[in-house]
């Protein structure tokens, strides 16, 4: 990103970063109240290594259980497209468990199979899945022009159909939803490190506010933030690419 462009999308950020740093100098609350911007990031650059292992075990899992919940929805998608009964059945149900807020599910699920990092990445997994089941189901359906007749004039199998026509056509589709899901990801995934303390960057964050660190506690935060954006922005560049090699 060339840096006009940068200030033009940030300026916003910057001006906010800037009137909160003046801010603080020219108050004298105790760091346990407030924290300026340049001590988190002055913690960010002294201690960096404490960052690093929470930053790679929450971006592992986020990524894990992104990918996790895409199989799962394209699964459901293909399921569902298989069988207009078993659609009906299914969907509503998905539907339910989708719109179950995260922090009423995560202590359920930690109920049903413990405090443990399996449950972080089930619990990423149920909550990404949902953008990957509506994406997929709508490109299963939305062919090319006269593509579903000349496939039923070849007298092709509801397999070749699907392999052939429906899931390729599904394609820039499921790349919507990889963009959707990618930040998402990492917010379920720091929440759910949050609420069971099993690691990474929710952990870090629960740890050092107990501790009152806010430089920390920010800086976390502020990692969070970047990975979050830094996986959307990669999946919009992989959205785009697969929209021009496939319409």
């Amino acid at each position: 990103m060339k840096p006009l462009n940068f200030l033009k999308k940030s300026w916003a950020v910057l001006l906010l970063l800037l009137l909160w740093q003046v801010w603080v100098m020219t108050t004298n609350y105790n760091s346990i109240v407030v924290v300026s911007p340049l001590s988190v990031a002055r913690d960010l650059i002294l201690h960096a290594p404490v960052y690093l292992i929470p930053a790679l075990w929450t971006l592992g899992f986020a990524i894990g259980g992104l990918a996790l919940g895409m199989i799962a929805g394209l699964a459901l998608a293909i399921i569902c497209w298989t069988s207009p009964i078993l659609s009906g059945l299914l969907q509503p149900f998905a539907l339910i468990l989708t719109a179950t807020p995260i922090v009423c599910l995560i202590p359920l699920l930690a109920r049903l199979f413990g405090y443990q990092s399996r449950t972080e990445l089930l619990t990423v997994s149920i909550m990404t899945f949902f953008p990957s089941f509506v994406y997929a189901a709508v490109g299963l359906r939305r062919l090319p022009r006269r593509s579903a007749e000349f496939f039923v004039t070849l007298h092709a199998s509801r397999f070749k159909r699907l392999t052939l026509l429906a899931l390729p056509a599904a394609i820039p589709e499921l790349a919507v939803a990889l963009r959707v899901g990618t930040a998402y990801s990492i917010l379920v995934t720091v929440v759910a490190e949050f609420l069971m303390q099993t690691g990474g960057l929710g952990n870090l964050f629960a740890v050092t506010m107990q501790e009152f660190n806010l430089h920390r506690a920010l800086g976390a935060s502020l990692i969070a933030m970047l990975l979050s954006t830094a996986l959307y922005e990669a999946a919009t560049a992989l959205e785009k690419h697969v929209r021009l090699r496939f319409t």
